[in-house]
């Protein structure tokens, strides 16, 4: 049992409930990757998802630099600290990936999940960017759970006054749509985070088909706002998707794995 100095009394911490917990929220990184990874959504090395600690408001896991998402177990991932350095872990991360994300997890109490990756169709979205219509009952799933972020590569203390990704997040949004940049999403898990990444990436491909067929028509709101994704509802339909990659992929529980060398990753 370990004891936590707060300003009041000493808060008792089970120890056995936090490293069960950072198991299980390294795992849901591992699997998240492995499954984007088979749905085409890794591009280079590009994609970052980062998850707080629970032991910590200042340490996150992330994945690392290099490890292709299809073969990223949880012996992969990587601790790193609020300024990017690298406390834990075999492996170097993406320094400037993981503050871009820092700066949703501190801004947002409920981000202790942030997921971005380069996937086809949210990339082709974000070229022209604009929220994501109810076309369809998924992609009603994110109706009033989006934003979209203008200012991506644009320098702050210019002429002009640029937002940054937390302010055009704002306070209840869970997907942002980034000009030139794809999605990101937050959430209070991984799972939820990466179904709103899952139902966007949907949704894009859904709107941009009807859009060169010439078709859009919108459901009508009262069936609308049936479908619009909770926290609980978003963790509930990512969780078939991790079962079946923990299925396929046992040997991302692996904790020892020997370093790879040479050309190989």
């Amino acid at each position: 049992m370990t004891i936590l100095q707060t300003d009041s009394a000493p808060t008792p911490v089970d120890d056995r409930a936090v490293e069960a917990e950072r198991h299980r929220r390294r795992t849901a990184v591992a699997a998240t990757l492995r499954l984007f990874g088979e749905l085409g959504f890794e591009f280079g090395f590009n994609g970052h998802i980062t998850v707080r600690d629970p032991g910590s408001e200042d340490l996150f896991w992330a994945n690392p630099l290099g490890v292709p998402f299809r073969r990223t177990g949880i012996a992969d991932l990587v601790l790193v600290d609020s300024a990017g350095v690298v406390v834990e872990g075999r492996h170097p991360t993406s320094t400037a990936g993981f503050l871009s994300q820092y700066v949703l997890h501190r801004a947002r109490p409920d981000a202790v999940a942030v997921v971005h990756v380069h996937s086809p169709y949210g990339f082709a979205w974000s070229s022209s960017p604009r929220l994501l219509e109810p076309v369809n009952t998924d992609s009603a799933l994110l109706h009033g759970l989006q934003a979209v972020h203008e200012d991506f590569g644009w320098t702050a203390g210019g002429p002009v006054p640029v937002k940054t990704t937390a302010e055009s997040l704002g306070d209840t949004a869970r997907v942002l749509i980034q000009r030139g940049h794809g999605f990101i999403t937050v959430g209070r898990s991984v799972e939820e985070a990466a179904f709103y990444f899952l139902a966007a990436e949907r949704a894009a491909k859904a709107q941009l088909l009807l859009r060169a067929a010439g078709e859009r028509e919108l459901l009508d709101p009262a069936l609308r706002d049936k479908w619009t994704l909770t926290p609980e509802t978003a963790e509930r339909h990512f969780a078939p998707h991790l079962r079946q990659v923990l299925h396929d992929h046992p040997d991302l529980l692996d904790e020892h794995v020997p370093l790879a060398t040479g050309r190989e990753v």
